[in-house]
């Protein structure tokens, strides 16, 4: 699974392919987009309100608040629905698979983006980050099926090891591990409707997926010498 083309929406129904001359849109995209840029043409809009929560640290608390969770709406696309789908169905099938999971969302979300983009649709992406009190409001939604991909990150920073000058020459691009982060996603289907508000709740009960993504920088190793044959002096 990981190293999947960043765009792997292939296949009847497919939205996007690949060539050596960039990007080609299959008729399916502006199939797809129709009734959303005609809901939208027509003001047909609604809202759609998130409040993302955590579990509270005792049974008598309230739930706590998470800000920075990031949250984007798509316009539902079965392409783009059995691909995320595929990378929870094998999540746990190699220590491989769990590794890149983080990475594998990332290229279907960027993937179906582009499409998007392409074929006209690219404003049909609509985006906001939770506030202090969880909350996160995207209004002017045209009417339709959509899907929410979110997403919150808890850094746990680690120490980069320290290389010796001569263990890194000639070497370029020398990856070294800051640590890691959790990636908690939520993913959900729904319906807006012209003129209501749909209104979601993330929690820690219904997270979709959480995933391990290793924080890496990245060092240029001391430039390699030519050593010659040593001149013997007279």
């Amino acid at each position: 699974m990981t190293g999947r083309p960043l765009m792997a929406l292939l296949g009847l129904g497919a939205l996007l392919a690949i060539s050596r001359g960039g990007p080609i849109l299959a008729d399916d995209i502006t199939e797809l987009l129709a009734p959303y840029l005609q809901a939208r043409d027509a003001h047909q809009v609604g809202e759609v309100t998130v409040r993302a929560l955590g579990d509270p640290s005792r049974p008598t608390a309230p739930p706590i608040p998470y800000q920075g969770v990031s949250v984007l709406l798509f316009p539902y696309s079965v392409p783009f629905d059995s691909e995320i789908d595929d990378v929870k169905a094998h999540f746990r099938d190699s220590l491989r698979n769990y590794m890149g999971a983080v990475a594998d969302v990332v290229a279907a979300r960027t993937g179906y983006e582009s499409a998007l983009v392409w074929g006209g649709g690219g404003e049909l992406v609509r985006g906001e980050v939770s506030d202090a009190q969880g909350l996160a409001r995207l209004t002017e939604i045209p009417g339709g099926e959509w899907v929410l991909l979110a997403w919150r990150e808890e850094s746990h920073p680690g120490k980069a090891p320290l290389l010796k000058g001569r263990e890194t020459k000639g070497f370029r691009d020398i990856p070294l591990s800051t640590g890691y982060s959790v990636v908690t996603y939520w993913w959900m289907r729904l319906q807006v409707r012209a003129g209501e508000t749909t209104a979601l709740e993330l929690n820690d009960r219904n997270v979709w997926m959480a995933g391990i993504r290793e924080d890496l920088i990245y060092m240029q190793g001391l430039p390699a010498t030519k050593i010659g044959p040593r001149r013997r002096g007279y």
